[in-house]
């Protein structure tokens, strides 16, 4: 993170929360952002590129149909449906301002928008609401997942559903009816049983399919500190192992995460080079509890290990609230780093020596952080980080020349032979 410096900041007229900053991931492989202020105000963010061809940072309010004045935003989630082309639905979670607290309305609102084009108009998707669902609860963390449907061994269906967790202390599940393209309600302990009878308010959960989507893990933290670690048979929906514990303070993020990334090896690579294909064999992954006072917690291979794996991050300042959490291996050589933002104005980069965490570098802000997201959204192929504080987002982008010695040398690695393994024959 110390190679790394300020590309843009631009401000809210009020302050988001951990739920109101998402990612746009776009059918050409082009990632935007939308940030959400309490206030009613929603900022679409993206990088353009210039006459000369330089990179121009784009900040414009959109105006969503159906948010009232006063209204507060409380949540926003995104996702596309389509991996050719851009079909967005978004969904953002109100309440309506009222002086009588037993007669807050609150709301689901869900757009979409389908371009044939590569083409992306966040214009269209905001004149578009599909829904305006009133709640009978508070909305907290709005996310989405997978819903799949299987026969025996065979994938029937994968479809995208919302998840929102509310103040009834119950994960709500809605699901697009095809046929009209709106969105309603599910039950949702047939598809997704982990989530019955959470103890108190569902804080923030994190859903990893694996296995070819026919297992998952679910982990969500609770208001009151339970945690809870599932893993699902996904092709009879049979919780397979469930574990829990309580970390008796109010758990901010939860996030599951994979010991490697998977990527697909280039068609150009010639076969003699070609590596063989894994065995179908269980990944391992991590997870990461983060709780507001006590110090984070890495679960390190829960599929095997369950809870019982486990490794406490340093916690360097005791008043602090600990916020957000993000994977990212900024420092390129393949191994991943936690990053936790605090109240305190810091952003803590930690990283695995072969026996323990330990702090490798800590950024500070003008503000408390709310948000860390690690995304491409220059277009450039590299990721930046993208930090939501209470005044504004920052955008941290890498330095031009480590990324540039970094690839070098990573090129000399794979294409200058092992002089002191050649032989005559």
């Amino acid at each position: 993170m110390e190679k790394m410096h300020n590309a843009h900041y631009f401000s809210l007229s009020s302050q988001g929360n951990i739920y109101t900053v998402t990612i746009l991931r776009l059918a050409n492989n082009t990632n935007k952002l939308l940030v959400a202020s309490l206030r009613r105000e929603i900022i679409y963010f993206e990088y353009l590129q210039g006459p000369t061809g330089i990179l121009i940072p784009s900040t414009k309010e959109v105006s969503f149909t159906y948010l009232p004045k006063g209204a507060e935003i409380i949540s926003m989630d995104a996702f596309n449906k389509s991996e050719t082309a851009n079909d967005f639905v978004i969904g953002i979670t109100i309440i309506k301002n009222s002086t009588d607290l037993h007669a807050l309305e609150t709301f689901l609102n869900i757009y979409s928008g389908w371009e044939e084009t590569k083409d992306f108009n966040m214009e269209v998707i905001s004149q578009n609401c599909l829904n305006n669902i009133e709640l009978k609860y508070i909305p907290y963390q709005l996310t989405h997942t997978f819903l799949t449907v299987w026969l025996g061994d065979n994938l029937l269906n994968k479809e995208i559903v919302f998840l929102l967790s509310g103040s009834d202390c119950k994960i709500h599940m809605y699901q697009e009816n095809k046929l009209n393209h709106t969105y309603k309600e599910m039950e949702i302990g047939e598809y997704f049983p982990e989530f019955l009878k959470p103890p108190t308010v569902v804080m923030w959960m994190d859903i990893y399919y694996y296995s070819e989507y026919s297992k998952r893990l679910t982990a969500f933290g609770c208001e009151c500190g339970y945690m809870r670690l599932c893993c699902v048979n996904v092709k009879i929906s049979t919780i397979l192992y469930n574990f829990s514990t309580d970390f008796n303070n109010t758990i901010s993020s939860v996030y599951i995460y994979p010991n490697e990334r998977n990527f697909k090896q280039p068609t150009f690579i010639k076969d003699v080079y070609a590596m063989e294909p894994k065995e179908n064999t269980d990944p391992v992954i991590n997870l990461i509890v983060t709780n507001t006072l006590l110090p984070p917690v890495c679960f390190r291979d829960i599929l095997r290990h369950g809870l019982r794996r486990y490794d406490a991050l340093p916690r360097l300042d005791l008043t602090s609230v600990l916020t957000s959490t993000e994977i990212a291996n900024v420092n390129f050589d393949g191994s991943n780093q936690i990053f936790i933002g605090t109240s305190n104005h810091e952003l803590i980069a930690y990283e695995w020596d072969g026996e323990e965490w330990f702090v490798s570098n800590i950024r500070t802000f003008a503000s408390p952080i709310f948000g860390v997201k690690y995304h491409d959204i220059t277009g450039d192929g590299v990721k930046e980080l993208i930090v939501l504080t209470m005044k504004g987002i920052i955008i941290l982008q890498h330095d031009i020349s480590n990324v540039n010695e970094v690839l070098l040398n990573k090129l000399k690695t794979i294409s200058i032979p092992d002089i002191k393994r050649l032989t005559l024959n």
